[in-house]
């Protein structure tokens, strides 16, 4: 899936909640992804916004993430 990111960081809940999770339960550092085309906010942590991308379940518009 296509997500373009906010680059904005804001404290919260991780709405993908992966093993890894760091946001999981209680609130702490996330940010948003929008997803394309239809611009749907998902609210993730680093930890799962790195492991969705580097699975291949994610791709950053414009990024050169081998």
């Amino acid at each position: 899936m296509d997500v373009e990111t906010s680059g904005v960081v804001m404290i919260g809940t991780c709405d993908v909640r992966s093993a890894r999770c760091t946001a999981r339960s209680e609130p702490k550092a996330i940010t948003a992804v929008w997803t394309l085309p239809g611009r749907k906010q998902i609210n993730v942590c680093h930890d799962c916004l790195d492991e969705q991308v580097k699975t291949g379940s994610w791709k950053i518009t414009g990024s050169r993430v081998p």
